[in-house]
């Protein structure tokens, strides 16, 4: 079901606006006759799983000089300033 609300209403009806979208319903918030946002529930996906830490060990690696400073050579330059 959608329901139509006024920006007045629907700052002074959030919990219970927020109460139809948990059953499913559709709130359209207008102002001036317009309509503005529309307010909608979050579908939840059904294959949405637990994650679990440590599943990908092994599958990255990192090289040792990772961090050092980049060679000038790579910003552009021709020798250190």
């Amino acid at each position: 079901m959608t329901k139509i609300v006024s920006i007045s209403e629907a700052q002074s009806q959030l919990q219970g606006l927020l109460a139809l979208t948990r059953n499913g319903d559709e709130i359209i918030i207008e102002e001036n006759g317009e309509p503005l946002a529309r307010l909608v529930p979050i579908e939840k996906s059904k294959e949405q799983k637990q994650r679990i830490a440590g599943l990908g060990k092994g599958t990255m690696w990192m090289s040792e000089d990772f961090d050092d400073e980049l060679p000038y050579e790579f910003w552009g330059f021709d020798k250190e300033l």
